[in-house]
């Protein structure tokens, strides 16, 4: 190497250790790339130095030009920053299945549109002469546009029904306020009524409820028709209150999860009525028009759809085994509804939920944060405590987190996830999910104390740690209730088991019988 080139070496050498503290706040992959840039930089500058001038003019203009070209290196070395694709909130998301788990659609901003991606999956092969929904929101009572806007009726598709239809109504809030004490008495045996078990009863027992159930006899006939239907598809909303769009997929709205219970509520009322007034036939359909439209909103994406599918299932098991001992049905009867509920939809399987919607809800969570706008991220208190981590992330550790790097921890979190949750001991289920949890939670609780403003803030490690802590803290969050899920799905495969096995018992003592 000449004098000149040494000189240059030793000058700009020199001059990097001024710019030291400020590489040194940066990842160690990063400051790979940088060193990369510069080296590039230095090599260019070099050449065109000792090309064609003389040793003394080429050093005077080193000299000169110096300062400026440490100058232009501050302001590059942001830049080169920003265009690494891994830390920066301004850097581009990975497109795989490793990072974002599904590929598309895309934004404007080059990240995936969950909600339309989960959109498109579920309507695949869904028509409107075959989905329930399509019926449905003609028997459900009108909502504002924020809970079912235009774009849901145009993705059914269908036209929106009037609004001044009649529809099923919610038992418990059409009963009468009380005026007097005695009224009062009357509504509380009501009350209790309907939010006790299932039990045959009779019109002259509650005559104001069974006035319900007469004045919606045309839209319970319209859900009785929806429940004959095989597919299920009720778009994912992203609108919020305020216009929010879109909001988060955590707050994002399914208005059947909210609507379809009080249906089918009404219809399991009916049956036991019918039931109680010896209309045994009658009883029947419904009840079975009651567990097919739990499984068909168990075919929703989320854990949510899981849940309600779930609670409406038992329920229909509880008033399943209330008609089994009142009708004592015959053994062709007995096998005739051990068939049809043999042939319903196949229950709704936590682990697919999980799988594909509550993992894409945690890393839209993710990006929500990373994209820092207020309104979006106070949707997030939906789920208590994300948007307090993102609040807090992006006070303190906005420019110390590899947003690819947290993404695919998340999606790693999920993976073990699916997996304990496709065991097929129910026992182990929990216990593999349990342990999952008390990890996360160790490792969320690693973010007490720190701040960016540490010295700790600096280092490869540290933004590995802060972004595998980001990662923790909203998977934590969202898998904090999974328990709850696998004890209602076990509850439920048992009860409905139990239903099983009593018909089938039936069946076999009442043909032995006749032998």
């Amino acid at each position: 190497m000449d004098f000149l080139s040494q000189s240059l070496c030793y000058s700009f050498r020199g001059q990097l250790r001024i710019l030291m503290p400020i590489l040194h706040q940066l990842s160690f992959e990063r400051f790979q790339l940088r060193m990369h840039w510069i080296g590039w930089l230095r090599q260019l500058f070099m050449l065109r130095l000792v090309a064609g001038f003389s040793f003394m003019f080429d050093f005077r203009i080193f000299k000169q030009w110096h300062p400026i070209f440490l100058m232009s290196l501050c302001v590059l070395a942001p830049l080169v920053r920003d265009a690494d694709g891994n830390d920066s909130t301004k850097s581009r998301i990975k497109i795989d299945r490793e990072t974002t788990f599904l590929t598309g659609p895309l934004r404007t901003d080059g990240t995936v549109d969950y909600p339309a991606g989960i959109n498109g999956r579920m309507k695949q092969g869904v028509t409107p002469e075959h989905n329930a929904c399509v019926l449905l929101c003609e028997a459900m009572r009108p909502l504002k546009a924020w809970e079912m806007p235009p774009e849901y009726f145009q993705e059914i598709p269908r036209t929106p029904p009037p609004r001044d239809r009649s529809y099923v109504r919610y038992l418990a809030a059409e009963v009468a306020d009380p005026l007097t004490d005695a009224e009062r008495q009357r509504v509380e045996l009501i009350l209790t009524f309907i939010e006790d078990d299932p039990r045959p009863w009779t019109r002259s027992e509650f005559p104001e409820v069974a006035k319900v159930l007469d004045g919606d006899d045309e839209p319970l006939k319209t859900v009785a028709a929806a429940a004959k239907r095989d597919r299920f598809y009720s778009p994912i909303m992203t609108r919020g209150l305020d216009d929010v769009d879109p909001v988060p997929l955590v707050a994002a709205m399914d208005p059947m999860t909210t609507q379809m219970p009080y249906m089918v509520h009404s219809l399991r009322f009916r049956a036991m009525l019918n039931l109680g007034e010896g209309n045994q036939e009658a009883a029947w359909k419904d009840l079975l028009a009651c567990f097919k439209l739990a499984r068909l909103i168990g075919m929703g994406p989320s854990k949510i759809h899981a849940q309600r599918h779930y609670m409406l299932e038992e329920l229909n098991c509880a008033a399943m085994e209330v008609f089994i001992r009142e009708t004592d049905p015959s053994a062709v009867q007995a096998k005739r509804y051990l068939d049809a509920l043999r042939s319903l939809p196949s229950r709704a399987r936590l682990s697919e939920k999980v799988d594909l919607f509550e993992r894409c809800a945690c890393l839209d969570s993710l990006l929500v944060i990373r994209a820092n706008q207020e309104g979006a991220i106070a949707y997030l208190d939906c789920e208590p405590g994300l948007a307090a981590a993102g609040k807090m992330v992006n006070l303190f550790w906005k420019d110390a987190i590899d947003w690819n790097k947290t993404l695919r921890i998340a999606n790693r979190y999920y993976d073990r996830l699916v997996e304990s949750l496709e065991k097929s001991n129910a026992a182990q289920r929990h216990e593999e999910a349990k342990v999952l949890q008390k990890k996360l939670k160790g490792i969320a609780e690693k973010s007490i104390g720190i701040r960016g403003t540490d010295d700790t803030a600096n280092g490869r490690a540290t933004t590995e740690s802060k972004s595998e802590i980001l990662a923790a803290i909203v998977a934590a969050n969202l898998m904090s209730d999974i328990d709850k899920y696998l004890l209602l799905e076990s509850r439920v495969k048992q009860r409905f088991a139990k239903n099983e096995i009593t018909l089938a018992l039936a069946a076999r003592r009442k043909e032995t019988r006749k032998e």
